[in-house]
Formats: C-alpha cells, structure tokens, sequence
C-alpha cells in the first residue's frame, strides 16, 4: 500500500493549518518583540508583517491548488529548478524539522517548567516527553490529530479569551493605543512626504528600522502555511478546499494573533515586564486560573508540534516513495500510516535533545538556524510560481512576494552556511542517483550487447 486516503476535510485542514502556525509563535514572540523596540514600533510591525504575508499566502494557495500532492514543496521545487530541486527542498525542510520540533518543544518545557520548578535538565525531560505525546498521536492516525487538533483550537481560544478577559484593562488600552499610534504613524509619514509638520504639536511616526526589525522578528509567527503542502495529498476535493483552507485559516489565525497582541501592547505600555520568550507569564500572574493556564499552554505546543510533525512525517513518506530518501521509508502500513517515516523522525528529535542538553546549545540557536532555512525554500516557492502563473497576478503576487521574502534577510552570519549545506547535500543526492542509474543504464546495455 503506498497511497495515503483522503480523510482530510475542509474544518480538519483549516484546524490543521491553524495549529501548524500558531504555537511557539504565539506563547514567544510577545516578549521578544517587546525587546525589539518602541510599543508604536510593534504596532507598526504588526500592521507590516501582516500586509507582508498576504500575497505568500496567495502563492502558497495557488500552488497548492496546482499540485494537491503529499510531496508539497518538494514538487514546486522541481517546477522552479528542476529535478535537483526537489533534492534541496527535501534536505532543507528535514533539517528545518529537525531541528524545530525540538526547539518547539523545549519552548514548550520552559513554560511547563514554571508549574514544577524543575532544572534545565527538567527543561529537556518535559520536551522529551513533548516528544513522545506529539509521535504517539501521530501514529494514531489522521482522525485522532484531528481530534485532539480540534480540541486544541477550543482550548486556545480559551486561553486567549481567559488572558484578554482577565487582562482586560490591558486589551482595551492597547487597542486604544495601537489605533493612535497608527494615525499618529500615518499622519507623521504623510507630512514627513508632504514636507508638513504642525507647529502645535511634535510630528509622530516610527522609527523605520525597529519596524523593520520587528517585522522581520514577526515572520516567525507565519510560518507554517508552506508546510501545509506536505498535507495536501489527503485533503477532499482540493481544487475547492486549498484556498479555503488557506485564507480561513489566516484570517483565524491573525484574529487570535491580535488578540494577544493587543493585550500585550496593553501590557507593555503599562510597564509589565514582558521580555523573553516566556513573556506571556507575566499576563498569567494576573488571572485567577493562574497554572492551569499555563498547562493549556503546553496543550497547544503539543497541538502545534503534532501538526508540524505529520507534516514532516508526510514529506519523509513523499521522499522515500520517490525515492529521494530511502525507498522503505515511502511505505505505508496496514493501518494506513507511514510508520517508517514517523518512527525514523522520532528517533531524529530524541538525538536532537540529546545533542542539545550535553552541549548546552539555547533554543534560540536552533530557531536561527531554521529560519535561515526557509530563505531558501520560499525561493523556491516564489520560483515555481513565476514559471507557473501567467497574467498580473504573476507580478503582483510576485513582486510583493519578493519584498516579503526580504525581511528573512535579518542576521544573516555564519549560520547562514547550514542551509547552503543543505542544499548543497540535496544537489549531492540527486548527482549521485544520476550517475547510479547513468552507470546500471551502462550496465544493462553491455550485457544486452
């Protein structure tokens, strides 16, 4: 058996997509914007990354659409490079995942590690054990990710409503603020181009560099839409449901995403502490259920990781049947489930914590180094859609797509040569099975001679 069945319907995709991006992102980046610049800056890097992401989405949906396929990236490499395309995407995406789960999950430790007061070395068990939940539901099947995918949506959307209810003085003032500083922002740009400045007052507009910066940082929180394609293959009636999924499930996701963020905006011009990547904490210290927040927390890493981890284990599958990866990886079980390729992941994330605990490397080390990562494979998605789109969409999505893709150009350093490598690796793979079938090729006609 090596098809995978259809069992994905347009709710479970848009709960699907919804978990593969909101996680780490939503639970981190409040603090680590915060630290980044001005609260007008954040608000302004809201509005920008926001604008930014529109026409990715828009190519991802398109391709989506195109190739309804469980390879996703890997077949719109190939459109844009060629074969040897197909070879680098599957190298980057495996080093992206393996490497992001388990940030994804020690972030996840370092929340739960506030309820148990536990050590780094905690840190790392509770990220195991992340680990293990996020494989087992995997190995379940599609209707118990979706289950519990589900159920993780209602949560979250509780734990939103619970830190905006409890926090509402919070809310309420950093929506107030955010909408001031916007006209503020405009007006001060507007005369700045108009060269107006009122003599009553000073002219209001934000520094574009924190901006940029912030919104460069913010990216983070949108990524995952491009993993989606590696679900595609079992979503019903794609040529209907790919743009479906991917526009409710943006405009849910940046509902929760302002949510949060303008309590957090709130918060932050308050003078509550929110730096770090455990940020949130500080918001949980004023509402009554105290802890119990902070496990749903952990409930929605796990969802978040899950989702990223049937992804990964649907690209390993698609890679192993075209035999990019090895050939038995591509197999599936009798259940239904491609078991080769979760199990081998399962043990690549273990090795990863291992790694990380012995040698004291920081989550935001790992993060860095998948986010180079993805530099490369919208590329490759901004290429294939080039060459497969005709018309002014082509330009427009295109172009805007580009400048978005710009802002992933933010610390670049030596780290930058882990994704070179990567896809240096790829373009390997592909030259050497090249030269393999070139040589059993050879082989045959000789004998046949």
């Amino acid at each position: 058996m090596t098809e995978l069945k259809k069992t994905v319907t347009l709710g479970r995709g848009v709960v699907l997509a919804i978990l593969m991006v909101i996680g780490s992102g939503l639970l981190g980046l409040p603090g680590l914007v915060a630290d980044a610049g001005t609260v007008q800056e954040v608000v302004f890097g809201w509005l920008l990354i926001i604008l930014a992401a529109m026409p990715l989405i828009q190519i991802c949906a398109e391709l989506g659409k195109k190739f309804p396929y469980s390879g996703g990236l890997f077949h719109y490499a190939r459109e844009a490079v060629g074969e040897w395309g197909g070879y680098a995407v599957t190298a980057l995406v495996c080093g992206s995942f393996i490497l992001g789960e388990p940030a994804v999950a020690l972030i996840g430790g370092e929340y739960l590690q506030h309820i148990f007061g536990l050590s780094d070395y905690g840190v790392h068990l509770l990220a195991f054990l992340i680990i293990t939940a996020m494989t087992l539901i995997t190995v379940a099947g599609v209707r118990l990710v979706s289950f519990f995918n589900y159920a993780a949506v209602v949560i979250l959307l509780f734990l939103i409503a619970a830190l905006t209810f409890y926090n509402f003085n919070f809310f309420s003032s950093g929506l107030v603020f955010s909408i001031n500083a916007l006209f503020e922002g405009i007006s001060g740009i507007t005369g700045m181009v108009l060269g107006i400045s009122g003599s009553d007052s000073p002219v209001h507009f934000p520094d574009p560099f924190p901006v940029w910066k912030i919104s460069a940082l913010l990216f983070w929180a949108f990524l995952g839409w491009e993993n989606m394609s590696f679900g595609l293959g079992e979503l019903q009636n794609p040529e209907k449901n790919v743009k479906r999924v991917f526009w409710l499930s943006f405009g849910l996701t940046i509902f929760i995403y302002l949510m949060l963020a303008a309590t957090s905006i709130g918060a932050d011009a308050d003078g509550i502490p929110l730096s770090g990547a455990s940020g949130l904490v500080e918001l949980v210290k004023f509402t009554p259920p105290g802890n119990l927040l902070i496990w749903l927390m952990g409930v929605v890493i796990i969802a978040n990781v899950t989702c990223w981890n049937f992804a990964s284990s649907r690209l390993v599958y698609a890679s192993g049947k075209e035999e990019v990866l090895p050939a038995f990886l591509g197999k599936i079980s009798k259940r239904g489930q491609p078991m080769a390729s979760i199990l081998s992941m399962y043990i690549a994330f273990v090795l990863v914590l291992l790694i990380t605990c012995v040698f004291d490397i920081s989550v935001s080390s790992l993060l860095m180094l998948v986010n180079q990562n993805f530099l490369f494979l919208y590329g490759f998605i901004l290429l294939s859609y080039w060459k497969t789109e005709t018309g002014w969409r082509r330009w427009v999505y295109s172009g805007f797509s580009f400048l978005s893709i710009s802002f992933l150009v933010s610390g670049f350093t030596w780290k930058i040569l882990y994704s070179v490598a990567l896809t240096g690796i790829g373009y390997y793979g592909f030259v050497r099975k090249n030269a393999k079938k070139k040589e059993k090729e050879e082989k045959a006609a000789y004998t046949a001679y």
